[in-house]
């Protein structure tokens, strides 16, 4: 390997070694982030939840997927950050979660107003504590 070989595998080997070193643990072992890291940084303030949340979250027209009767409900927005705001929660349509609460929130899309089902939250708690309820 010559010169410029090997000063370039030393610059990669550097890199990886210094983005492990920022990660945690797991992000380490498996390079995503999981759900008990990003729930940490979930804070209330002035009644309105920022937290952590599923990459490409899908913001639903009302608080559930499917609508009376059966038909699917309509999706208004995603969710592109994975930090995001949201002002309140309601009760809604049971969710993967294992609960059913909803988040309301505005999309990083189309900028319209919705609901993000709470598995999708990275909450430690469903509601979240004070988190206004809408």
């Amino acid at each position: 390997m010559g010169k410029f070989g090997k000063a370039a595998l030393a610059a990669i080997v550097s890199g990886a070694a210094l983005a492990a070193s920022c990660a945690s643990p797991a992000q380490a072992a498996t390079g995503a982030e999981t759900s008990s890291a990003t729930a940490a940084e979930c804070y209330a303030s002035g009644g309105n939840l920022y937290c952590g949340n599923a990459a490409n979250a899908l913001i639903y027209a009302s608080p559930g997927y499917t609508k009376p009767g059966g038909n699917p409900e309509t999706v208004v927005d995603r969710l592109l950050t994975t930090f995001s705001y949201f002002k309140c929660y309601v009760s809604g349509q049971r969710h993967g979660g294992g609960n059913s609460i909803w988040y309301y929130t505005y999309g990083d899309v189309n900028g319209r107003w919705g609901y993000v089902a709470a598995v999708n939250v990275w909450t430690s708690t469903d509601p979240y504590p004070g988190v206004a309820h809408c």
